[in-house]
C-alpha cells in the first residue's frame, strides 16, 4: 500500500493521501502565550511498517496527487506480506535523550538589582558572589535524561495466492523535561489475495493506533517550565524548589511552592516543577485506518483499479491546572481550573482509474492512466473551559463544577471536500524519447460562492535518453536529459467566500466582522518550469542535476492593517511570487571483494522573491485602490514580517530601535538609560530562508559490518531569539555576565553604559530584534550509525541477529544561534525562525537489535 502526507508550503495515482494536520496560516502547537505542543499525523505510522519512503517534488508531480500535494509530498511504500515460509521479527530499540544547544548561562552574580541583594527576587543582576556561596545553578539541573522504548513484531507468509501481514508495535518515553510522557501502540493487519488466474488482486488492510501524551511543551510563556527553569535567580537555592509544593493548614490544600514576586511580570512564571505535576495537559487519541483496493486485468494491456481509504481519530484533551497555580492562567479561579476538549477527525478518499500499458511493434510505447477521485475531509471539536467555582471541591476536575459566569463552551470544525478527474499519457519512442502530458480538474469546497467553482491544470513534460539508443561508450552507461511545464492550482482557505463571523465565550455574544468583505479571490496558481538531467558516469558514479523556476499568484495572506482602519484584517492575494532553484545530487557505490562503499552528496540552492505585490488590490466596498507598498504579516514582540516587492515571504523587519541623534550617537538621559523609539522606518533584518542546503553520506560495508555517517549543513538565512533577550533582561545570560566583568557595554565608541541599564533596554518587551539576530548557517554530524550482522550459519540459518548504534545530532560543528537554527516551532509561514522559549533540541543515542526469524 501506497500513500503520501502532502507538505503545506506532492506514478500515476497509486498514493493514497493522508491528511497531515496543517493547516494554510500556521500548524503545530503554542508559539506565544500558550506553550502547547503537538504532533503530526505522520509520527502515527509504526516505522516497521514502512517499506520505503521517497521525497515528491514538483507541480508535475502534483498535477497527479492534487493540489494538497503542490509543494511537495512524503511517499510512503508500506510492506506487505510475502509468499513462502512464515516469517517473523523481533525489534527492539532503546534511545537516551539529551539537550543539544543551548544558550550560555552565568551563575557568578546573584540576586537583586544594581549590583544589590536587594530591590527583586527574580532578576540576577545582583552583586558578584564568592565561589563558595555560588549554587552552580544552570539548567542542566533541571533537564533530565530522555528515553525512548521501542519494540516492535511482525508476521508475515503465504503462498502465491494470498498474502498476510500482521505487526504490532509500542513506543513508551519520557523526555527531557520531568513529567513529560508519550505512548504509542500500533497493529497493522494487510492481506493481498489473488483470483481468476490472478487477473483479479484484491488487497484490504487496517491499523489501529492508541496514542497518549502528557505536558508536551512547544514554545511560549504561559505553563511553560522552559520560563523558570532559564530565569531562575542565580542567588538562589533552586534544590529548595524541588519540592515544589507545600501543605497549607489554612486551606487545607498541597500549594504551590513560589513566591509572587518571582512571577515575572507578564511572563507569569511559576515553579518548574509545579507546572510539570500540577499543570497537566493529556491527550488520548484512537486512530483508525481502513483501506481496500482492488484492481482486475481486463487484457494484458488494460486495467481498471479502484480503492478506498478510511481514516478516522478522537482525542481527548485534558488541562488541569491545580489549586495555587498562577491567577492569569486560571482566569482568576483560585480552586483550579479546567478544560477540556474532543475532537473528531475523518478522511475518505476514493479513486477509480483505467490503465494502459501497451507496446506498438518495436518503437512505441503507451503508459496512460485516466481516473477519478474523491477526498473528504471533516473535524469537529467541542471543548470547556473555565475555572472551580469558589464553593467548588478545589482540584476536582470535571465540566460540571466550572463557575457559570466565567466557563466557557466552544465548538469548532470545518468540512472539505474535493472532487477530482485526472489523466496521464506517456508516449515512448524506441525507448529513448518519452513524451508526458498530464491535467487534472479539481471541484474543491474551498470555492463555492467565488467566480470560479474548479479549476484545471496541466503539465508536460519530454524527456530523452540517448544512451538506450547509441553506445557511448563507458563514460556514460545511462544518460537521460528531461524538461517540464506544469500548472497546479491550489484553492485559498476555508470560509473566505460566506459571511463568518467569531463568537465570543466570555460575553456570550457573536462578534462583529472584523475582516473586509471578501472580493474576487481566484484559486491560487504556480507554474513550474524545469530542465535536468540524470547520468550514471563510468558504472559507478550517479549525477542528477535539475533547474527550476516556479512562479505562484494569488497567495492568499491576511496582513495585519493600520490602526485608522475600521477593520483589522484584509485577505488579500499577492500578485506575484516566484522561486528559482537548483537541486544536484552526487553519488558513487563500488564494492572491492568484501567491502563495499557508498557516498552520496547533495546540495539545494532556491531564491525566493516577491516579483509583484499587491498592485491591483481596491478596497471591495468602495472600489478605491489600495495602494499597498506592503503587507505586515504576523511576527513576535517588534519582530514582523513585511512582505515588499523584491523581497521574500521571510523578511523580518523592525521599526524599534535604540534613539540615536543627529550625529549618529545612541542617545543616553541624564539618568543614564537609553532611549529608545518603536515608531522608526523600517529596518531590514535579513530572511530566514536559506541561502544553499547540503548533505553528505557515506556508508562502508565490510563482511557484515554497516558504518554510516551524515553530515548536513545549512547556509544563509537569520533567525531571532527572543529567549536570549529575556536571558540577558532578567541577567542570567552570560553575555550579561561578561559586560558586568568588563565594567559595562562600550557604546558610541567611547563611552561606558551600566550593563544592567543597557541589556534591560535592548532585552525588554522580547527584545529589540538587531541586537538579538543570528546566523542560522550551521554544520552538523547529523547522524552516525554503526552495525554488525551476524552470519545466519551461526544460527543453523534459521535466525539472522543484526545489533546497532544510532546517534543523531552528535556534533554541531559550527552554529552562532544561540539555539539549533533548524528547530521549527510553527509550520506557519509567519514564525518560522523565531525562538520563544522553544523546548531545545535533542541529542539522541540509540541502540537496536532486531531478530529475524
Amino acid at each position: 500500500m501506497q500513500f503520501h502526507f502532502h507538505a503545506p508550503s506532492c506514478k500515476t495515482a497509486l498514493l493514497q493521501p493522508c491528511r497531515n494536520s496543517v493547516s494554510k496560516f500556521g500548524g503545530g502547537g503554542g508559539t506565544e502565550f500558550d506553550s502547547r505542543g503537538a504532533t503530526e499525523s505522520i509520527a502515527d505510522l509504526n516505522p516497521e511498517d514502512i517499506e520505503s519512503m521517497s521525497v515528491l517534488t514538483g507541480a508535475a508531480a502534483a498535477a497527479l496527487y492534487g493540489s494538497e500535494a503542490a509543494n511537495g509530498a512524503v511517499m510512503i511504500t508500506t510492506k506487505k506480506g510475502q509468499a513462502g515460509t512464515l516469517k517473523a521479527t523481533f525489534s527492539s530499540n532503546i534511545e537516551f535523550l539529551a539537550p543539544f544547544i543551548q544558550p550560555e548561562f552565568q551563575n557568578r552574580y546573584g540576586t537583586g538589582l544594581n549590583g544589590q541583594r536587594s530591590g527583586s527576587s527574580i532578576y540576577s543582576w545582583g552583586e558578584k558572589l564568592r565561589p563558595e556561596a555560588r549554587y552552580g545553578y544552570t539548567p542542566d539541573d533541571y533537564f533530565e535524561t530522555g528515553h525512548v522504548y521501542t519494540n516492535a513484531v511482525t508476521v508475515s507468509g503465504g503462498t502465491d495466492k494470498n498474502q498476510t501481514y500482521f505487526s504490532a508495535a509500542s513506543v513508551n518515553s519520557d523526555g527531557i523535561i520531568p513529567n513529560n510522557e508519550y505512548d504509542r501502540y500500533n497493529f497493522t493487519f494487510r492481506n493481498t489475495s489473488y483470483f481468476l488466474k490472478d487477473r483479479l488482486k484484491l488487497d484490504a488492510s487496517a491499523s489501529y493506533i492508541y496514542q497518549k501524551d502528557q505536558n508536551m511543551t512547544n514554545q511560549g510563556v504561559y505553563s511553560n517550565p522552559l520560563v523558570p527553569a532559564y530565569l531562575f535567580p542565580r542567588g538562589e537555592n533552586f534544590d529548595l524548589y524541588r519540592r515544589f509544593e507545600r501543605y497549607n493548614e489554612g486551606t487545607k490544600l498541597m500549594e504551590q511552592f513560589w513566591s509572587a514576586d518571582m512571577e515575572g511580570g507578564d511572563l507569569r512564571m511559576q515553579n518548574p516543577y509545579w507546572i510539570n505535576y500540577r499543570n497537566l495537559r493529556n491527550t488520548d487519541k484512537k486512530r483508525y485506518m481502513l483501506s481496500f483496493s482492488a484492481s482486475y486485468d481486463i487484457l494484458p494491456w488494460l486495467n481498471v483499479a479502484g480503492r478506498v481509504r478510511i481514516d478516522n481519530s478522537n482525542s481527548l484533551y485534558t488541562q488541569k491546572l491545580y489549586a495555587s497555580s498562577n491567577t492569569t492562567i486560571t482566569e482568576g479561579g483560585k480552586n483550579g481550573h479546567y478544560t477540556e476538549a474532543r475532537a473528531y477527525d475523518t478522511q475518505t478518499y476514493a479513486d477509480l482509474m483505467v490503465n494502459i500499458n501497451k507496446t506498438f511493434g518495436e518503437d512505441w510505447s503507451l503508459n496512460a492512466n485516466i481516473g477519478a477521485s474523491i477526498n473528504n475531509i471533516k473535524t469537529d471539536e467541542l471543548s470547556y473551559r473555565g475555572p472551580i467555582q469558589e464553593n467548588g471541591l478545589p482540584n476536582i476536575f470535571n465540566v460540571f463544577d466550572l463557575d457559570d459566569t466565567k466557563k466557557r463552551a466552544e465548538k469548532v470544525g470545518w468540512h472539505d471536500q474535493t472532487q477530482s478527474i485526472f489523466a496521464s499519457v506517456e508516449v515512448g519512442w524506441k525507448q529513448m524519447l518519452y513524451l508526458t502530458v498530464t491535467g487534472r480538474n479539481d471541484w474543491a469546497s474551498q470555492l463555492a460562492n467565488s467566480p470560479e467553482s474548479s479549476f484545471f491544470y496541466p503539465s508536460v513534460g519530454l524527456s530523452w535518453v540517448p544512451s538506450s539508443t547509441w553506445d557511448l561508450g563507458k563514460t556514460f552507461s545511462y544518460l537521460k536529459i528531461r524538461g517540464s511545464i506544469a500548472s497546479v492550482g491550489m484553492p485559498f482557505p476555508r470560509h473566505l467566500t460566506v459571511p463568518t463571523y467569531e463568537y465570543d465565550a466570555t460575553n456570550k455574544v457573536w462578534k462583529d466582522k472584523t475582516h473586509y468583505p471578501i472580493g474576487d479571490l481566484k484559486p491560487e496558481r504556480t507554474i513550474t518550469y524545469e530542465v535536468g538531467l540524470d547520468a550514471r558516469l563510468w558504472q559507478h558514479i550517479n549525477l542528477s542535476a535539475s533547474w527550476y523556476q516556479a512562479d505562484t499568484k494569488n497567495q492568499t495572506f491576511d496582513p495585519s492593517l493600520p490602526p485608522s482602519s475600521s477593520y483589522t484584517t484584509i485577505y488579500l492575494q499577492t500578485g506575484h511570487v516566484r522561486n528559482t532553484g537548483v537541486e544536484l545530487s552526487l553519488g558513487y557505490d563500488n564494492q572491492w571483494r568484501n567491502f563495499r562503499w557508498t557516498t552520496n552528496f547533495t546540495y539545494s540552492w532556491n531564491k525566493n522573491e516577491i516579483i509583484e505585490l499587491a498592485a491591483n488590490a481596491v478596497n471591495p466596498v468602495t472600489g478605491e485602490a489600495l495602494n499597498l507598498t506592503k503587507l505586515d504579516i504576523k511576527g513576535l514582540g517588534k519582530a514582523k514580517y513585511i512582505l515588499k516587492e523584491g523581497g521574500t515571504l521571510g523578511d523580518l523587519y523592525t521599526t524599534s530601535n535604540l534613539r540615536f541623534n543627529d550625529n549618529g550617537y545612541v542617545e543616553v538621559d541624564k539618568n543614564g538609560n537609553l532611549l529608545m523609539t518603536d515608531e522608526g522606518e523600517d529596518i531590514y533584518l535579513g530572511s530566514v530562508f536559506p541561502n544553499h542546503n547540503l548533505a553528505w553520506r557515506n556508508d562502508f560495508s565490510y563482511k557484515g559490518i554497516n558504518l554510516g555517517v551524515l553530515f548536513t549543513a545549512r547556509l544563509g538565512g537569520v533567525c531571532y531569539s527572543a529567549t536570549q533577550a529575556n536571558l540577558d533582561l532578567y541577567g542570567v545570560s552570560e553575555a550579561s555576565a561578561a559586560a558586568r566583568d568588563a565594567g559595562g557595554v562600550l557604546i558610541n565608541g567611547r563611552e561606558m553604559v551600566d550593563a544592567q541599564k543597557w541589556y534591560q533596554a535592548i532585552g525588554s518587551q522580547s527584545g529589540l530584534p538587531q541586537y538579538y539576530l543570528y546566523s542560522a548557517t550551521n554544520v552538523r554530524l547529523q547522524e552516525l550509525s554503526l552495525g554488525y550482522t551476524f552470519p545466519r550459519k551461526w544460527f543453523r540459518n534459521k535466525l539472522g541477529l543484526t545489533v546497532s548504534f544510532v546517534g543523531r545530532n552528535l556534533w554541531m560543528i559550527y552554529c552562532k544561534a544561540p539555539f539549533d537554527p533548524e528547530a521549527v516551532a510553527s509550520t506557519g509561514l509567519n514564525y518560522q525562525g523565531i525562538d520563544y522559549f522553544m523546548m531545545p533540541s535533542v541529542r539522541n543515542l540509540g541502540f537496536n537489535v532486531k531478530f529475524q526469524f
